[in-house]
């Protein structure tokens, strides 16, 4: 669904709420011992339950993507709309696939505590595909319409932004829940100490990699890491390129590469077919491996209570394998 019509439907389903009655929501907060935060992603989902943890109040932390979803895809249901009108806290990302959130905020939540993550790091312009962007000029000329749609925006790929992200969402609770100020403080030191020891890790596995470059038979979501380190990198699919296919000519090089500078290792995104990755393998002899984007996770991971740093730990040791 383009953009357009994403503003369309959810300008739909707020007229629809409007003519209902929302007293009976369980996302209200009815009283001081009920904190509401709905986020659109899974970092800043993991972000606020971890900040959260150990408050003297209840607090109900909503992630709207289901797991294992297509985020880049997602359009927002009327009970969502209704959580998003209702909750204490909403945070969102800001990029080129929650345009839609602007129009909601312009409607239903102008004296609310809104935090869009991305003001809070320096983005980065998104890769475009040109071929794509011939064929849907429609589409991007849409996204022109929000300001930070032409970047990428999956920010929280590198360590240092997610220590941004987690420093912006603890100082907006502490504004709105001083009583755990004390608490949100010590998960806030405590997570971000985490992250800033895996920037450290991050930066000697680039310092002592070879020339071997990164190489994904998927989408690219990790152009912040790879800017941050200097990860050399190819890609079936610049960003996020809601292609399925990769061009045949895209397909040659990226096994021609692999062969030429013996790569051992091609990485996938979870909830991916695979089908690119495993055709390179096949090619090449190389293997496939995940790469966890955090875009969002799996249903299994998402109920073991894993968290996002865990996932970033996982990807430092499986970026050092291919690299050495």
């Amino acid at each position: 669904m383009t953009s357009h019509l994403k503003r369309i439907a959810v300008l739909g389903t707020i007229c629809l709420l409007g003519a209902l009655p929302l007293s009976g929501c369980n996302l209200t907060k009815n009283d001081e011992e009920t904190l509401t935060i709905v986020t659109t992603v899974y970092p800043s989902y993991d972000f606020a339950l971890q900040l959260t943890e150990q408050f003297d109040l209840s607090c109900d932390v909503k992630l709207l993507l289901t797991p294992g979803g297509e985020s880049h895809s997602y359009e927002p249901t009327p009970s969502d709309v209704a959580a998003i009108q209702t909750c204490d806290m909403f945070i969102y990302i800001g990029g080129a696939s929650e345009t839609w959130v602007e129009y909601l905020l312009e409607s239903t939540r102008k004296e609310k505590v809104n935090l869009r993550l991305m003001d809070y790091v320096t983005p980065i312009a998104a890769a475009h595909n040109h071929e794509q962007d011939h064929e849907d000029k429609h589409e991007h000329h849409e996204k022109h319409e929000a300001d930070l749609a032409e970047y990428d925006e999956h920010i929280w790929t590198s360590p240092l932004n997610a220590a941004a992200m987690v420093r912006a969402i603890a100082a907006q609770l502490c504004s709105i829940s001083p009583e755990n100020q004390e608490t949100c403080k010590t998960n806030e030191d405590a997570l971000c100490n985490t992250l800033q020891t895996l920037d450290a890790a991050y930066r000697s596995a680039a310092e002592s990699a070879g020339s071997k470059p990164l190489i994904f038979g998927d989408r690219f979501p990790f152009l912040y890491l790879a800017e941050e380190y200097g990860f050399s990198y190819a890609a079936a699919f610049s960003g996020c390129s809601s292609d399925t296919d990769a061009s045949s000519a895209t397909l040659s090089a990226l096994i021609s590469t692999v062969k030429e500078q013996q790569i051992d290792t091609i990485f996938y995104l979870e909830n991916s077919p695979r089908k690119i990755a495993d055709a390179i393998c096949e090619a090449t002899g190389a293997q496939a491996k995940l790469l966890h984007s955090c875009n969002n996770v799996s249903k299994e991971d998402f109920s073991s209570g894993k968290h996002f740093q865990e996932y970033l730990q996982d990807n430092l040791i499986a970026i050092k394998e291919a690299l050495n």
